[in-house]
């Protein structure tokens, strides 16, 4: 198992979106994926979503960062990956515009992330009143 975080990223003004690019190279391995992205903004998590990432295939998962319907605005934010499988597994993130078109200093190439223990990964929001941490 491994877990990986970009670490907290000051968003762009111009990123609407984050985008995670995944890419499983294992010929015949299927892995298990785990996305986490948190608003640091107000401490809650925009998504938690776990997938399937079948062998020698890529997919982008997106995100809103900003979503007046939907009350998303995090000007700080954070991705977490979970993979069942280290080998062979890459992931880029990028802070994107409407456009798709990438933003300065939103870019965390897979060299990049930050390795985190599983203790890290699962911690739960923190409370925007107390500050304190709670479970999912």
């Amino acid at each position: 198992m491994s877990y990986l975080s970009t670490g907290v990223l000051n968003k762009h003004p111009n990123t609407t979106t984050a985008l995670s690019e995944l890419v499983n190279l294992n010929p015949s391995t299927n892995v298990k994926i785990r996305i986490k992205v948190i608003n640091w903004s107000d401490r809650t998590t925009i998504t938690d979503t776990k997938f399937i990432l079948h062998p020698n295939t890529s997919i982008n998962f997106l995100v809103f960062l900003v979503n007046p319907d939907m009350e998303i605005n995090a000007e700080k934010y954070e991705i977490r990956y979970q993979t069942s499988y280290d080998l062979n597994v890459f992931i880029n993130s990028y802070g994107v515009d409407n456009l798709r078109a990438n933003q300065e200093g939103n870019t965390i190439f897979f060299k990049n992330l930050n390795a985190i223990t599983n203790t890290a990964f699962n911690l739960g929001n923190c409370s925007p009143t107390t500050g304190s941490i709670t479970s999912l």
